[in-house]
Formats: structure tokens, C-alpha cells, sequence
């Protein structure tokens, strides 16, 4: 069997691979003050060889002890950061709780502090043309308590009266729509006007008859004489003022805040008219019955 050239290479280059460390290993269990000359020849080739390799297996150890540690530190890194989307969404979340929380409590604190029949409903949506806006409400007890011209309230004031009942839910126009129109007054100065949708949530508001001067900032509220609207409640505040001849033509930016409602209540019927007579004494009638007996 004939043996190339190949094979001994090889043969070769085993043998000088597993004979250097057998040496360097003899050498270095070798007596110092005993070595012969080979020994101390392998020695000396044999001490920078060591150090080299000792080097590079520590190079190569700490790099990948490095490249470990890296990516370690990314998937570290990684569930960090989706940890904190999560707790950012967590916190977005309690942050529409509260709002909701807090339109809740102040629709509650309403139904207690307003002398009105009231009737809760829930928005259900919303249409929006560069016209008009209509708010769909649900109410609670369903729709058949509702019909058209209903006043419809928030907290923080007048938003619109019923326009139509449909048989799942109603559709209210708001203050702002062009064909809306509520007998108002200045808060301030109890000077009547009449308050008219202007689009795009602003309303306007011709003041006459009145001497005293509408100022910016001056609260428009309903004045109840059209018996729609019950008296005393915000519909909006004054922006700016056209002072006429005969009367005074007033900008007004609603106070209600119309892509944030979420609760409304319906107006189904006013307080009753205040007692005259309440406060008074009253006459004591005889008693009626059987007299006494003498």
C-alpha cells in the first residue's frame, strides 16, 4: 500500500502538534540546576510560546465572556423596555379611569344639587359635519321617557335640547348648531338675549335692551323664559364684544366641552315654581270632631 506524500504531511504536523506540548511539559517538570542543553533550549522557544498562548486563550476567554455578558445585557435591556410600554399603557388606561371617575362623581353630584327631574343617558356617538353636530345619547330607562325639545344638561352646563327619538337611541342638537336658538342672560347683569349656534363650537349672542356693558369674560346662562332651558345654568362664556347702536352682538365659547362628554342628563321636567306663601304662618282652623266635655 503506498503512502503519499500527503499522508506523512499530516503524520507530520500530528506528531509536531502533540510532541511541542509534551516537551514544554518535560521541560517545565525538569529540575532547573539539572537540565541538559535540549531541555533548556526548549525552555527559552518554549517560555514565549506559553506566555503567547496564555495571552491569547485569556483574549479569547474575556471576549466572549464580554460577548456573553452583551448579550445578556440586550435581552436584559429588551424585556426592560417592554416592561415599560406595558406600564405606560397601564398608566394611560388609569388615566381614562380617573377622567371617567371623575365626569361620574361630578354627574352624580349634579343630580343631587340641581332641582330639576332629571333622567341619566349615556353618549353614544357622535356625527360632525362643517354644519352641524349631533350627539347620540342611550338613556337608561329607555327611550319612550324622551321626545323632542327635552333640555339636555352636563355639569358644566347646557348642551343641546332633544331633536329626535329613534328606537335604540335620541339624537341631541347642540348649543352650537345654526338652528339652535335659547333665550339667555348675562350672568352679571341679568341683561336677556338670545343665544344662536355659530358652528364649529362657538354660539353668538344679541343683547338688548339693556344699558350695562357685556364684557369679556362675563358667563352667559339660560334665563328660562323660553321653558325649554331651566333657568341659572352655563351655557358659555364671553370672548368678545361688538358694542351697536341698539344693542350689543357677543361672541360666546360654550362651556361644555363637547368631544369629552361621556354622561348627560335629560331635562324631563323644570322645578316647580317657588311658594308664595311659603315661610308664612297660617291661620290655625278650629278643629272639627266632637267638643269637649263640661
Amino acid at each position: 500500500m503506498a503512502v503519499s506524500l500527503r499522508d506523512v504531511r499530516s503524520g507530520a504536523i500530528i506528531a509536531l502538534l502533540l510532541g511541542v506540548p509534551i516537551m514544554l511539559l518535560r521541560s517545565t517538570m525538569q529540575d532547573p540546576h539539572h537540565m541538559n542543553g535540549f531541555d533548556r533550549a526548549v525552555h527559552r522557544i518554549g517560555a514565549p510560546l506559553e506566555a503567547g498562548v496564555t495571552y491569547s486563550a485569556r483574549w479569547v476567554g474575556s471576549f466572549f465572556e464580554r460577548w456573553v455578558f452583551q448579550a445578556r445585557m440586550l435581552d436584559e435591556k429588551e424585556a426592560l423596555e417592554e416592561q415599560t410600554r406595558e406600564f405606560k399603557r397601564q398608566l394611560v388606561e388609569l388615566a381614562q379611569l380617573r377622567e371617567e371617575n371623575r365626569q361620574l362623581r361630578r354627574a352624580l353630584q349634579m343630580r343631587d344639587q340641581v332641582p330639576e327631574d332629571l333622567l341619566s343617558a349615556a353618549v353614544t356617538g357622535v356625527e360632525q359635519s362643517p354644519f352641524f353636530r349631533v350627539v347620540k345619547i342611550s338613556v337608561d330607562r329607555g327611550d319612550d321617557y324622551v321626545r323632542p325639545d327635552m333640555a339636555v344638561l352636563a355639569p358644566d352646563g347646557v348642551v343641546g335640547r332633544i331633536n329626535r327619538t329613534h328606537a335604540q337611541h335620541s339624537d341631541v342638537m347642540l348649543i352650537t348648531d345654526p338652528e339652535s336658538k335659547i333665550a339667555v342672560e348675562v350672568a352679571r347683569t341679568r341683561c336677556p338675549g338670545i343665544l344662536e349656534g355659530a358652528g364649529e363650537d362657538q354660539c353668538k349672542v344679541r343683547i338688548i335692551s339693556c344699558d350695562e356693558p357685556v364684557v369679556e369674560g362675563d358667563v352667559i346662562q339660560t334665563s328660562g323664559v323660553d321653558d325649554l332651558f331651566p333657568k341659572g345654568h352655563p351655557v358659555g362664556r364671553v370672548v368678545s364684544v361688538d358694542h351697536r347702536v341698539n344693542a350689543q352682538l357677543v361672541d360666546v365659547v360654550p362651556t361644555v366641552r363637547f368631544d369629552r362628554l361621556d354622561m348627560v342628563w335629560v331635562v324631563l321636567a323644570n322645578a316647580p315654581a317657588a311658594d308664595p306663601e311659603a315661610g308664612k304662618p297660617r291661620p290655625r282652623l278650629p278643629a272639627r270632631g266632637l267638643s269637649p266635655m263640661r
